[in-house]
């Protein structure tokens, strides 16, 4: 059993990370978030810490005793996303905090990055190599989930358009749309996150795949499912 900390635990994937880990009935959760706490989570045994990313002492403080730290924060920032995660960083060293993964959950970033999304990953992976403390990146490709965005009951994420707007039936395909893409929910990524914990060692990349398809044939499931779509 570990003690595990997950930042940014009440978002969307963050939150069933927390849940995913808590069923295991493996290891102890602290929830690290800027946000209040939610009660569904707290019923199920996390523990709760309100923490501002930029203070350096009171992350020190949280994280006494804590084994392994899971960011999942993001903002569109990617400056504050950057100075986030190496405070929370430079924060889990100075604590003791044995294992760490930085908040990467899609694919890795390369040197000038064309994704402005990915940009600050750049920075923060490196920061870790060098922290010397152990590591991985979750790799998952793009999440499942965008594709129902808005859906009652289903739609975990903000809205965000990727390339297929279910939702309004249009899509803007790149290249010809045969390249096979790595797509996987975030109930299954918070499954495969929680599973990572029993590893006696974390390599430097894990790698999940829930499905892979080219965007064709992902909009092919669209029109199935609502219509005629504008490209």
């Amino acid at each position: 059993m570990v003690y595990v900390a997950v930042v940014g635990g009440t978002g969307r994937l963050g939150s069933r990370i927390v849940k995913a880990i808590l069923a295991t009935n493996s290891h102890s959760v602290l929830v690290l978030s800027r946000g209040p706490a939610l009660p569904e989570l707290l019923k199920m045994g996390a523990k709760y810490v309100t923490v501002d990313y930029e203070d350096h002492k009171s992350l020190v403080e949280a994280l006494q005793g804590v084994h392994t730290v899971i960011s999942s924060v993001f903002s569109l920032d990617q400056e504050q996303l950057a100075s986030s995660q190496l405070t929370l960083l430079n924060a889990a060293a100075e604590a003791g905090v044995k294992r760490f993964a930085p908040s990467e959950f899609a694919v890795v970033a390369i040197p000038n990055e064309p994704m402005v999304l990915y940009r600050a990953k750049l920075v923060v992976a490196a920061a870790v190599v060098k922290s010397g403390l152990e590591y991985t990146q979750f790799q998952n490709g793009i999440f499942m989930d965008y594709f129902i965005c808005g859906a009652k009951g289903v739609g975990y994420l903000y809205p965000f358009k990727f390339v297929i707007d279910v939702e309004n039936c249009t899509a803007t395909i790149p290249g010809d749309g045969s390249a096979e893409v790595a797509f996987t929910s975030l109930d299954d990524i918070a499954t495969f996150v929680a599973a990572s914990l029993d590893l006696p060692q974390w390599p430097k990349q894990l790698n999940m795949v829930g499905e892979k398809l080219s965007y064709s044939q992902v909009l092919a499931i669209a029109e199935k499912v609502r219509g005629i779509f504008h490209a």
